[in-house]
């Protein structure tokens, strides 16, 4: 028992000794990092993957039309879908039946292309008749918009380029404006305006004698007759041979009765001088008692038209006057079968015509 019992005291003396060796473990204490920062960098990128998904929806948004796409009908994953269903993304609203068409992209095509769709599971990718709606998360990948139809845009007509020309006028195209502005202004009364257009039109067409006519005649209506003189006179000199303002100088003379005066513009002749000037001269040259002038005029007259009693009239009367009385007699029978006098006038001729048919008979006696 001793023995047993000694054992057994250096036995609990061991054990002692190796509980009395063994000492505390000192372990640090681990720190917990924060989950604050986590938490809010997975919300930061779920708001930008979230709002980059909206910005290509928007961006990217089609609709499908309302009629049936044609051909055969279009396979997905395998799946045979009828002509008469469209095709619609997941992230777009269906399109009703009379909803336009509007794409995004346009391209000028004869008809228009249809292409097939193909997603990851065949049981979504029948048409809805309500809208889709699908949330983005930060782990989810958003499939982007595929485009099925599209519409032809006639393409704008090229802008034509202006070309502006400057065009350089006549002087007859410039004295034809200044002609029209003076016009106007005589209707408006404006007179001073009118006459600076006729002057402006004269400087451009001295030789025009219808608007120095107008020129001459604006003067006068205005009481300037000696400026309206002035310039008929200055358009007679630039054409000796003209008739037409020597005629109006000579009118405008006889309405200030000057009568003298108006015979003097139509004592020169032309060549081919016409009926109203020769006319005109033979009345005034009578009136003044220049028999030769007078006779010369209507001995002219008579050449261009005998078939008036006016002119064999005044060639009787001059006749007569010269003398000549064979000469007259006939004269004043011609103006008596001719048309063109008066019945006053037809009188004259007759008792003419018994005066010198007593002085012949007179003279016959003697």
């Amino acid at each position: 028992m001793s023995v047993i019992n000694n054992a057994l005291s250096e036995l609990a003396k061991k054990n002692s000794d190796t509980a009395a060796s063994i000492e505390k473990a000192h372990i640090p204490s681990v720190k917990r990092r924060s989950v604050l920062p986590w938490i809010v960098g997975t919300f930061a990128l779920t708001l930008a993957v979230g709002g980059w998904a909206v910005s290509q929806q928007a961006k990217q948004q089609s609709y499908v039309t309302s009629e049936p796409v044609t051909g055969d009908s279009i396979s997905i994953n395998g799946q045979p879908q009828s002509s008469q269903e469209w095709i619609v993304s997941p992230t777009q609203r269906a399109a009703t039946a009379s909803s336009p068409i509007y794409s995004a992209q346009v391209k000028t095509s004869p008809e228009p292309q249809v292409k097939k769709v193909t997603k990851p599971q065949a049981s979504s990718a029948k048409v809805a008749t309500k809208p889709v709606e699908q949330k983005a998360t930060a782990s989810q990948s958003i499939p982007e918009p595929i485009l099925v139809a599209k519409v032809d845009v006639p393409a704008k007509a090229p802008k034509q380029n202006v070309m502006i020309e400057q065009v350089e006028l006549t002087k007859e195209q410039l004295a034809r404006n200044a002609v029209q502005r003076a016009k106007k202004a005589i209707d408006a009364n404006n007179i001073q305006d009118a006459l600076s257009a006729y002057n402006e039109a004269l400087r451009h067409t001295p030789y025009d004698e219808k608007v120095r006519q107008q020129y001459a005649a604006l003067f006068y209506g205005k009481g300037d007759a000696r400026k309206a003189f002035e310039i008929l006179q200055s358009g007679i000199k630039l054409n000796p041979d003209g008739e037409t303002l020597r005629i109006a100088l000579s009118k405008m003379l006889i309405k200030e009765k000057q009568h003298e005066a108006a015979l003097t513009p139509l004592v020169p002749l032309s060549d081919t001088p016409s009926v109203e000037y020769l006319s005109l001269r033979a009345a005034l040259a009578q009136k003044a008692e220049q028999d030769d002038l007078a006779l010369d005029s209507y001995q002219r007259l008579v050449n261009l038209d005998e078939g008036n009693a006016r002119w064999w009239l005044g060639l009787a009367i001059q006749q007569e006057r010269q003398l000549d009385l064979d000469s007259a007699k006939l004269a004043y029978q011609k103006s008596l079968a001719t048309i063109g006098i008066s019945k006053q006038s037809q009188a004259f001729a007759r008792d003419r015509l018994k005066l010198i048919r007593t002085l012949q008979e007179g003279d016959g006696e003697n």
